[in-house]
C-alpha cells in the first residue's frame, strides 16, 4: 500500500476509535458514582467585601444535575461545603399565649432570625409569611450565604399536619381537656409542631445539597446568640448512631407512664427543638410519626410533638405502634440550658476573617 494511503487509513481508524470512545464516555458519565462534593481550600487576605463564594460563582457553576437518583429528573443540585442540611420553618400563627405569662408574636420570631445570618450549613426554609420570607432572605444575603439557602414559600395546608386541624380541635374541645397554652389550646400551634417532621422529610426528598444528614432547627433555638456575629456550623454530634434519630433528653422519665397522662399533663421527655438523622432515618421516621399522630388522635389525645414522642416510645405506645426507628438520647451535661444542649454540642465556630471556605 502506498505510504500516503496508509497514513490516511491509520488516521481514519484513529478518528473512528476516538469517536466511539467519546460516545461511550458520554453515555456512561451519568452512571458514574461521582463524589458528593469537590474540596477546595481557599485562603485570601483581600480586603474587599466580596466573599470567596461570590468570586467562585463567577468561575464555577453553582448547580449541577443529580446523578444519584436523589431527586426527580430535571431538578438541580447545589454545591455545599457541609454534609448536614438544616431545615427550619415559620408559619404565621399570629399572636398567641405561651405558657403562663409569655406572649409570642410574629415579631418574636422575626427577632430570632438574626442567628441564621451566621449559620453556614445549607439551609432550607419553609414559610407562608411574606414578612418572614423577606427578612430571613435579607439576613442570609447579608451573611453572604445565598449559595447555602433555599426558601420554600408554600400554603401550609398542603402539609399533612395542617389537614388535621379539625380533628385536633375536636380533641381540645372535649369537656375538661386541660388547657396548656398554646399546646392544647391552639390547634394550629400543635399542627405546626407536627409539621417539623413533614418539612424535613420533604427537604430530604428534594436533597438540593446532596447531604447525607438532615437536622430540624427551631427558629428560636439559638435565641441567646442574637447579639453574636460569629459564624458557626452545626456538625454531627459525637458518637452519632446513623440508625437512630438524635434528640435532646430533657428529663428522665419512666416509660410506663400512660399516653393519657402524658398528653393531658403536658409531660416532656425529649425536646423537639432540634433533631438529626440520615436521609433514610428521616423518611422512615416521618411515616412512623404520622402513624403515631393519627393513632393518638383516634384515642382523643393530642398536644405538641414532644408529647407525641414520649407517648410513642412509652410501653403502651410501643405495644400499639411498634416503632421501627429508635431515638438516640443526648443527655445534657454542664450548667447550660438543658433544652439547648444538643445544639450547642453540635455548634462549631467558623473563622471567616480570612475568608476561608470549603466547597
Amino acid at each position: 500500500m502506498e505510504r500516503p494511503k496508509l497514513i490516511v487509513l491509520v488516521a481514519a481508524i484513529f478518528m473512528f476509535v476516538t469517536f466511539v470512545s467519546y460516545a461511550v464516555f458520554l453515555d456512561d458519565i451519568t452512571k458514574w458514582n461521582l463524589p458528593n462534593r469537590i474540596y477546595l481550600h481557599l485562603v485570601s487576605n483581600k480586603t474587599s467585601n466580596e466573599s470567596t463564594w461570590n468570586f467562585l460563582s463567577k468561575i464555577f457553576p453553582k448547580e449541577r444535575k443529580y446523578v444519584d437518583g436523589n431527586a426527580p429528573n430535571g431538578t438541580s443540585q447545589k454545591i455545599s461545603h457541609s454534609n448536614l442540611t438544616v431545615v427550619t420553618a415559620y408559619w404565621n400563627l399570629g399572636t398567641f399565649r405561651k405558657g403562663s405569662h409569655q406572649t409570642f408574636t410574629t415579631n418574636t420570631y422575626l427577632t430570632w432570625t438574626k442567628t441564621f445570618k451566621y449559620l453556614m450549613n445549607p439551609l432550607v426554609i419553609y414559610t407562608d409569611c411574606v414578612q418572614f420570607r423577606d427578612l430571613i432572605t435579607k439576613e442570609r444575603s447579608e451573611g453572604k450565604l445565598e449559595y447555602q439557602t433555599e426558601l420554600v414559600f408554600i400554603n401550609r395546608t398542603s402539609l399533612w399536619p395542617f389537614s388535621l386541624l379539625d380533628k385536633i380541635k375536636q380533641v381540645y374541645s372535649q369537656p375538661g381537656y386541660p388547657a396548656h397554652y398554646p399546646n392544647t389550646v391552639n390547634p394550629s400551634y400543635s399542627a405546626a409542631q407536627h409539621a417539623k417532621y413533614a418539612v424535613v422529610a420533604d427537604a430530604v426528598r428534594r436533597n438540593l445539597y446532596n447531604t447525607s444528614y438532615f437536622a430540624w432547627l427551631d427558629i428560636g433555638y439559638f435565641r441567646d446568640l442574637i447579639g453574636s456575629n460569629q459564624y458557626f456550623e452545626l456538625k454531627i454530634p459525637p458518637n452519632f448512631d446513623s440508625s437512630r434519630l438524635a434528640v435532646n433528653l430533657i428529663s428522665h422519665r419512666g416509660m410506663n407512664t400512660r399516653p393519657f397522662s402524658i398528653f393531658r399533663s403536658n409531660i416532656v421527655w425529649v425536646g423537639g427543638g432540634l433533631f438529626i438523622g440520615t436521609r433514610n432515618v428521616v423518611i422512615e421516621f416521618e411515616k412512623l410519626y404520622e402513624r403515631a399522630v393519627l393513632y393518638f388522635l383516634d384515642q382523643k389525645l393530642m398536644n405538641s410533638d414532644q408529647q407525641v414522642l414520649y407517648s410513642l416510645y412509652s410501653q403502651e405506645g410501643r405495644k400499639a405502634l411498634k416503632p421501627n426507628i429508635e431515638l438516640q438520647l443526648y443527655t445534657p451535661t454542664g450548667g447550660g440550658n438543658p433544652w439547648f444542649y444538643l445544639g450547642y454540642l453540635c455548634r462549631k465556630v467558623v473563622n471567616r476573617t480570612k475568608v476561608e471556605e470549603f466547597i
